[in-house]
């Protein structure tokens, strides 16, 4: 309770609801038989309960006139329909800058009951501002707004109870104006928001041993005995982009325009893409150091010498297609892709161990040579300079 959570959420949705209805406009017509406009008159709309909108009318330092649209807040109640759980809320990405999750809590729902009131001079004047927002709200109508918290986008339900009651004045005196009323009130489908937590740290690695046993127990002491370097395998899951493959795999010095197209994981997630030849590949390259501000892998991902691709599509997470910088001389080209969790290259992403089929022992396992794709090398640029006359 000592949290401090106050985000205008109320003040917001009450301020949606008058724009929402702050723009009515109704015509003074010549006659009944012609019905052409000979004038357009904007509807008041005040922020007040109907007694104080009338007390205001028939004081003169007011300076209102009907006709008016006068609304209050009558309400609020606790939705429990619309109530998720009571578990804690999802985790949002901060961006590559921030370097980090947000995690807000659930908000609570609710339901602010809105009284509104139209006061006229004539019943036209009435007739107009009811065709001017009830065949709009059959039954709601839906704004947008953002979480306090995440900036996401939130969708807001205004109910209409679909009801108007008329108030017509029967005894007055012979000084007092003529007013016609119509009542009618709104449910506004809210939410009043928690403090969010503070921001979490993002998992860039998970490093993860596997134990090969003959037989699960529920006895730790003894599986640990049984694991040693011969039966352990080491594997680890990591956010960073990985280049499996590219086709082609070929290029010719000083042909532009080439289009690659990488076979790999979170291309989608790409901040950067390079490419670093052999030397004297390319005219001129550059040193980049593009994690060096995230200290909690920068010592993982150094320094390296490449030109920087300005532009890449990555219509997937599995697929992502570049123009390849135009070469002078002949070698290997080597790719290097980065997003906020490290980045891969090439020449060690495309590296896929195999297992020997063969007997131990044997000529045929002795000289086994494991198939790699040609890709392994990087990007072969070949030495056809007539293809540049």
């Amino acid at each position: 309770m000592r949290n401090e959570t106050y985000n205008f959420e109320i003040r917001t949705l009450v301020a949606q609801f008058v724009d929402a209805l702050n723009d009515i406009v109704i015509s003074r017509y010549n006659n009944a038989v012609d019905k052409e406009a000979q004038d357009k008159i904007h509807c008041n709309f005040i922020y007040a309960p109907k007694t104080r909108t009338l007390n205001d009318l028939v004081n003169p330092a007011k300076h209102i006139k009907p006709p008016i649209i006068s609304a209050n807040i009558s309400s609020i109640n606790r939705s429990v329909g619309r109530v998720f759980n009571k578990l804690e809320g999802p985790y949002y990405n901060l961006g590559p800058e921030e370097r980090g999750v947000a995690k807000p809590l659930q908000p609570v729902p609710v339901d602010i009951g809105m009284n509104m009131s139209i006061i006229t001079r004539f019943q036209s004047d009435m007739d107009q501002i009811i065709t001017n927002f009830a065949p709009y709200n059959d039954p709601y109508i839906t704004v947008s707004w953002k979480d306090p918290s995440t900036n996401y986008e939130i969708r807001t339900i205004i109910k209409w109870d679909g009801n108007i009651a008329f108030e017509y004045p029967i005894d007055i005196g012979p000084n007092t104006p003529y007013r016609i009323i119509a009542n009618t009130s709104f449910v506004i489908e809210g939410w009043l928001f928690k403090l969010a937590e503070s921001p979490a740290g993002k998992i860039y690695n998970i490093n993860t041993t596997f134990n090969a046993v003959s037989s699960l127990n529920a006895r730790y002491e003894e599986l640990l005995a049984d694991s040693d370097e011969d039966n352990t395998d080491y594997f680890t899951v990591s956010g960073r982009p990985f280049l499996r493959n590219i086709i082609p795999y070929t290029t010719i010095p000083c042909i532009a325009d080439r289009l690659i197209t990488v076979d790999g994981l979170w291309m989608d997630t790409l901040c950067g893409l390079y490419v670093s030849g052999s030397p004297g590949v390319f005219s001129s390259t550059y040193l980049y150091d593009p994690l060096s501000g995230n200290t909690s892998i920068s010592a993982l991902y150094p320094a390296f010498s490449g030109i920087a691709v300005s532009a890449w599509d990555a219509p997937s997470d599995s697929i992502m297609s570049f123009t390849m910088p135009s070469a002078v001389s002949a070698g290997y080209i080597d790719i290097i892709a980065y997003n906020e969790a490290g980045y891969g290259f090439l020449t060690e992403d495309a590296i896929r161990p195999t297992n020997n089929p063969y007997v131990s022992g044997t000529s045929e396992y002795t000289s086994y040579v494991e198939y790699q794709h040609p890709s392994i090398s990087g990007v072969r640029v070949e030495s056809f300079y007539y293809y540049c006359s």
